[in-house]
């Protein structure tokens, strides 16, 4: 499960002004970012094919979020998403990996993918344990619980969370930032990563900017 979750979001000033002329916006592959204790069993190269990995995932499912909640009864979106199999066909063409699309100028990759602005988002997962340490820490607590204990001895409060999970999520036009929304979470050995993935990017399509009222 998510242990815990915040989140808030900051939208420029003169957002309106400055993207008055935008009609298409992309969404770049997730930047990813593997830190604290990690498997042992695990390289460097299966990490680096993990971020990747992970990376289109995220970026999948932004694009899902944002589609989702781009119309309701009360506002429309009023620019147009660009198709994510165009956007990611023209980072190839021009052969850059998602890797390097996590650290090429802005501007220029709007200018190569033919769009007014990008969306970038930045995940960050601090590991702490593994899944089974986590459940062991669990599987203690219910059975201290059940056996009474619990109630009459106070214990000490040991956390199972596998992951800190820190994630933003930016338009930037023309190397300006004009939107942001950033979430942090926990989770523990029974979230799965398409949980995790959904409720961050979730959260970023319900406030994802550029709506207007009908």
């Amino acid at each position: 499960m998510i242990l815990s979750c915040s989140h808030k979001y900051y939208t420029s000033s003169y957002f309106d002004q400055q993207t008055a002329n935008h009609r298409t916006v992309a969404v770049l592959p997730a930047e990813m970012i593997f830190t604290g204790k990690q498997p042992e069993n695990l390289t460097i190269d299966d990490i680096s094919k993990i971020e990747d990995f992970e990376s289109r995932n995220f970026q999948q499912a932004l694009y899902n979020s944002i589609l989702r909640y781009a119309n309701s009864k009360k506002y429309f979106t009023r620019i147009n998403l660009q198709d994510l199999v165009m956007t990611d066909k023209l980072l190839d063409e021009h052969h850059i990996s998602a890797r390097e699309a996590w650290k090429k100028d802005d501007k220029e990759l709007a200018s190569l993918l033919g769009v007014d602005a990008v969306v970038r988002m930045r995940i960050q997962k601090q590991r702490y344990m593994s899944d089974m340490a986590s459940y062991g820490i669990s599987a203690g607590r219910q059975i201290i619980y059940n056996t009474g204990i619990g109630s009459k001895i106070p214990l000490p409060y040991v956390p199972n969370k596998t992951n800190d999970i820190y994630a933003s999520c930016n338009v930037v036009s023309n190397n300006q930032t004009v939107w942001n929304d950033s979430y942090k979470g926990a989770s523990d050995w029974n979230t799965p990563s398409t949980e995790v993935i959904e409720n961050i990017t979730d959260n970023f399509g319900r406030h994802f900017p550029y709506k207007r009222r009908k």
